[in-house]
Parts: C-alpha cells; structure tokens; sequence
C-alpha cells in the first residue's frame, strides 16, 4: 500500500481533457467471453517416486504453476487420478472445497464445506460398466482408475453471528498479505480414505477465489457523461450525482502571520460503490475571504484526500478464567494502511473560492469489501489537513478530519464504464494483495 500521497502538477481542467477511457478502466472480471483455461496438476507419489495418485483441476490463471483462479459462478473441474501397481484397500474417493479464515497457525474458522463423493465402497467396482457393479466387492484397488468432477462455490454461506443467530452472509474473496494477521484461504481437496489400520491419504491445493460483485447503476447523468465523452457535470449542476461530506473548517495561520479559516466540501460521485480497477470521481470546493491564502490552499498538491483500507476480526468469543462463563474480548486492533490519493486538477474559481475535480485510481489487485462472521475488510475516503506552502494548522496532530465509508466491488454495473479523465501518477505496483503459491499454504483439513 502506499505510504504516501502522489500528486500530478499542472493537470489540465476537466472540460478539456477528454481522452479515450485509459487502460486502467479494465474490470477485473468483464463477462464479456470465456477465459483461456489452464491446467493444474498435484499428485502423490510412492517410496520410488511413481506417482499414484493426482489431482486435476483447469482454471483461469495464467500459468500452471501459478494458484488455480475462480470467479463466482463458475464451476470448478477437473479430475482425479489413481494408478495403482499392487491392490490397495481404499473405501472412498472424495473431492472437497474448503474455506476458512485463520488468525493464528491454530486458530481457523472454517466457513465453507462442500464434497463431492466420486465413488465409494457400496458402489462397487468402479472397473464395471455396469450399474451398482460387483455387490460382493472387497474394496482392493489395483489398476489405473479416472472419476471427472464439478464443484460450485456458493455465492452465499450461512452462518451464526456474534449473538448467535444464523444469518446468511456473501462468501468473501481470497485473501493473504505477508504482513497481514488475518487470511481467507480456499482449498481444494482429494481425500482417499483407506481400510482399518491405515492412514488416509489427502492431495490438495490452495484456490485463488473472487466474489462478483456489482455496483447500483449510475444515475442518468453521470451515464450521459461518459456515454456523450463529455466531463462529469458538477454539484452546482446535478446535485443528484454527487454525495456529500460535511463542510469542514480548518483554522490555521499564512506565513505564520494571518489567522484564516478556510472552508473544504468534498463530493463523491453516486453510488458509493466503485469497481476495482475504474476511479472514484471526486470535487473539492475551497472557500476563504484571504485570495492570497486561497491561491495557496487550492493548489493541487496542497489538497490530501485518501481511500484507506480498514481490517477487523471483531469481538471473539472467549471463557472466563475465574467462571468458565462465555464472554467477549477483542481479538486484535483494527488496522488501517492508505491505498491511494486523489489527484487534482482546477475547474472553476470566484473571488472567495476554488473548486477542483480529482479521481482515486483504484488499483484492480484491492480486494472487494467483504464482512463474514467476525471479519470485516472496508474502506473509507478520508479528508486530510491541507499541506500548503506557508500554511499551518492550528492542530498539528495529523488525523482524519472527515471519513466516508465507500464499497469496492470487482465487477462494473450495466451500462457505460467509468472514464478516466487524467493519467495515474507513476508508482511501484501494490503486489501485497496478489495471490502466489508462495503467499499462501496447502493446509489439509
């Protein structure tokens, strides 16, 4: 994430650039055609290195041996394997997706359970073509065997909430950051139970999963926009596209000489709710009688409005020491990292104000907002003292002077994209939130 603001000079005013949507509006998940399939294998092998057993799945990544990728919706396919060089007692072949949310190496709250039986003793040999094969079957194995399977990760789980009460939640998306102490992870899983005395066998591998998740449409206005390539009218014109924050004062000191009170409102385009990889279209309006103070305060670099990320596991159920009676503590701290700032550029100015239009570029690795149990992962537009030569703050505690929640979706709403009207500073890419078998580890279950 990154850890401090990126701002373009000399931006053009927003009428005047009205540029092709850039790159960057690419959606994580476009609907549009099929994806290119790839194919991933994992086996087991025996005491002389021949493989015996392996897993198939075909997904949408983009290599092999990269994590196999999932949308919502789509099926999960792929097969298992046995070759068998001596009769082996096997008593079931089973295939399963696991998901689970872990905060410790021993501590994991499984959310997800789905199996697929592919074939057990009481169906008989799987060698027969027959129906219900050989009912006097044993069990041994030997020989090379195939099962295909399909798995659907569900778009909704049901589940207790803190109070206990079962309630239906949006099953989240993959996620594991090197730093962060909290990982959703999904498995997939081949568990081939075996007769008495032996231990079961269990071939698997992470899977990389995305949710999709729409925004409301647009209202008319901001459709027309980017249908007609023209700019975002602004909230003089069309109050009805925009949301705003409460006005904030900010009293401070020029050249450590004049005492001013300038005046910040910040717009954000309707819906609050923005597709990863797009922009959140914003406007700031500055006011204060001072117009040299002004000239400063409304310089672009000056402005510092921030999308921050928040992570939270909630309370967690814990027992009393003293009684053993159940209560509640906090697991960990909320924590917050900035994501990204906007950028700006003047549109409009009077004697006693400016006004500016920015955007957030909003990298397509984030992660959507998700809430599932005691986890909750969101985020926030955040308004920032204004950092303009020669002024100061009569507080210099750097906090957050104004908040607004806002959703990030991965996918867009029907209707025209969002444009990109100015270039994205340069920056190293954020690889924290993307998935690599490195990142994140088989763990049987």
């Amino acid at each position: 994430m990154e850890s401090s603001r990126q701002r373009i000079p000399q931006l053009p005013p927003y009428g005047q650039f009205m540029g092709q949507p850039s790159s960057s509006q690419q959606a994580s998940h476009s609907g549009t055609s099929p994806p290119r399939r790839t194919d991933h294998s994992y086996t087991l092998t025996s005491s002389k290195n021949v493989a015996w057993a392996k897993l198939s799945v075909s997904s949408r990544a983009r290599f092999p041996n990269h994590l196999p990728s999932f949308f919502e919706g789509e099926d999960i396919t792929g097969s298992v394997d046995l070759n068998l060089e001596r009769e082996e007692s096997i008593k079931s072949v089973a295939v399963s997706v696991v998901g689970q949310i872990t905060t410790s190496a021993t501590d994991v709250y499984s959310f997800l359970h789905i199996t697929d039986v592919l074939w057990d003793r009481a169906m008989g040999d799987p060698s027969q073509t027959s129906q219900g094969g050989s009912p006097t079957f044993s069990g041994k194995l030997r020989g090379e065997y195939t099962w295909p399977f399909t798995l659907k990760v569900p778009a909704h789980v049901t589940l207790p909430n803190p109070s206990g009460v079962q309630e239906s939640w949006r099953i989240p998306p993959s996620f594991s950051e090197k730093l962060a102490r909290v990982h959703i992870q999904y498995q997939l899983i081949c568990h081939l139970r075996r007769g008495k005395f032996r231990v079961d066998s269990k071939i698997g591998t992470v899977i990389a999963f995305t949710p999709i998740i729409k925004p409301p449409s647009f209202p008319n206005a901001r459709k027309l926009a980017y249908i007609n390539n023209a700019p975002l009218p602004g909230p003089d014109m069309h109050p009805d596209i925009w949301e705003s924050l409460p006005t904030v004062q900010l009293p401070g000191r020029i050249f450590r000489m004049r005492t001013i009170h300038p005046r910040l409102t910040l717009w954000l385009a309707k819906p609050l709710s923005y597709t990863r990889g797009s922009v959140i279209p914003c406007t700031m309006r500055i006011e204060c009688p001072d117009a040299q103070a002004l000239d400063l305060l409304a310089a672009p670099d000056a402005l510092d409005i921030r999308l921050r990320r928040h992570i939270s596991m909630g309370l967690a159920d814990v027992s009393s020491t003293s009684t053993g009676a159940p209560s509640y503590a906090i697991e960990f701290e909320e924590t917050a990292e900035d994501v990204k700032s906007a950028v700006w550029w003047p549109i409009r100015q009077g004697a006693t104000y400016r006004a500016l239009a920015g955007e957030i570029h909003l990298p397509r690795e984030l992660k959507p907002s998700c809430c599932i149990g005691r986890f909750k992962l969101s985020y926030t537009i955040d308004i920032y003292p204004l950092q303009a030569v020669a002024f100061t703050t009569e507080n210099e505690d750097i906090r957050s002077l104004q908040s607004r929640v806002v959703d990030l979706v991965t996918a867009y709403a029907p209707g025209p994209r969002p444009k990109v009207y100015c270039p994205s500073p340069p920056s190293y890419d954020d690889a924290s939130s993307i998935l690599s078998p490195s990142e994140m580890s088989f763990r049987p279950v």
